[in-house]
């Protein structure tokens, strides 16, 4: 079945900025600053229109229609986030960003101890002593082992120096496998990103937009 107008208008848009994007694996140059600052003032406007949605629909009806007029503060301390795009009032942001880190802060603290401290710790000294699998408890003591030799990594107020030099080794080592790791991992996903792209203009730019194929 043929691709519609529409679609093919929409297919030559993509590629007009995938190449864009890709003309910075050359140099930066005004195609590449024409894409990115058109790409961002996208999102930023989609953004800005599903915030004021998300106003209407969690504040201003719950106000006009359930009396919830404590609703009133928030939609103020929104309103002043966009002090800021006036150079004599833009103090007034201060007010609403203080809340907003506060508040952040304080609801993500606790899952951030129990999530990626606590827990971790305790599965960490757990998983040698609790499994009774050969494999799990050695699995269990080289975590564990990488953990403290780790941390000791980062003792700066003593000189590396005997098993502190030691253990501080051990650590490096093993934060270089974790960082390469976990660096193989995005460079993965971003082939991943990159053979998408190659497909869509292969598939869908070069066999349906100008072949006329599919």
């Amino acid at each position: 079945m043929s691709a519609s107008f529409w679609e093919i208008l929409g297919i030559w848009v993509a590629v007009f900025f995938t190449f864009s994007v890709l003309s910075f694996l050359w140099k930066d140059n005004p195609y590449f600053k024409f894409g990115q600052q058109f790409i961002v003032g996208v999102v930023v406007a989609h953004n800005i229109l599903f915030a004021m949605k998300s106003v209407y629909d969690n504040a201003v009806i719950p106000i006009m229609t359930q009396g919830r007029w404590t609703l009133i503060i928030p939609i103020i301390l929104g309103v002043l986030m966009y002090t800021r795009l006036h150079r004599d009032y833009a103090w007034a942001s201060k007010y609403p960003t203080a809340v907003l880190v506060g508040t952040g802060t304080g609801v993500m603290i606790t899952g951030i101890l129990r999530g990626q401290i606590i827990d971790q710790a305790k599965m960490t000294v757990l998983d040698v002593f609790k499994s009774s699998n050969p494999v799990d408890i050695f699995n269990g003591v080289i975590i564990l082992i990488g953990v403290l030799t780790s941390i000791t990594f980062f003792i700066f107020t003593k000189e590396h120096k005997g098993p502190l030099g030691i253990s501080a080794k051990i650590g490096r080592i093993f934060l270089m496998i974790s960082l390469g790791a976990n660096w193989s991992g995005e460079t993965v996903w971003y082939l991943t990103q990159m053979t998408g792209r190659v497909m869509f203009l292969w598939h869908d730019w070069i066999k349906r937009a100008i072949l006329g194929i599919g």
